[in-house]
């Protein structure tokens, strides 16, 4: 790794620093979000059952359990494909609607940037690798790096 990528990647990870465990989080609804099930450190009751390793099969799971009974869009394509997904599944979007998308920094990055600025997308979180979309109407539109 050079230096460049080293210090983009220190530079970066301080503002997410901050929100990471939910501090500086106004939003007491954003807050419980993020420490409870986007960040939950415990060790839920069906990860062994399920036979889920990876941690970030765990978020899912955790997001999933969460938002029973809602619709969850998951976008674990890269690329036009991810960008085709989207256009496809906002076109009908309910506002109790969650998307989940993988890949936001890498291949999709330009796609997770329109989102963030898409004005049916109110609430985003960045969780670095995956992003994680609310459609809320009755919400302020804002975006959470964490």
């Amino acid at each position: 790794m050079n230096l460049r990528r080293s210090i983009h990647l220190f530079l970066t990870s301080l503002p997410r620093a901050i929100h990471r465990r939910g501090f500086g989080i106004q939003s007491p609804w954003a807050y419980e979000l993020i420490r409870d099930v986007l960040f939950e450190p415990l060790h839920y009751y069906a990860y062994k059952e399920q036979e889920l390793n990876a941690p970030l099969e765990r978020q899912i799971f955790r997001i999933r359990n969460h938002y029973k009974g809602h619709p969850i869009i998951l976008i674990d394509e890269k690329g036009e494909a991810a960008a085709q997904h989207y256009e496809d599944a906002v076109q009908n979007i309910t506002p109790d609607a969650v998307l989940i998308m993988e890949h936001i920094h890498d291949e999709n990055a330009d796609l997770w940037t329109h989102i963030v600025n898409d004005p049916r997308a109110i609430i985003t979180f960045d969780m670095r690798k995956r992003g994680m979309v609310v459609f809320d109407p009755q919400r302020i539109k804002q975006n959470y790096l964490l």
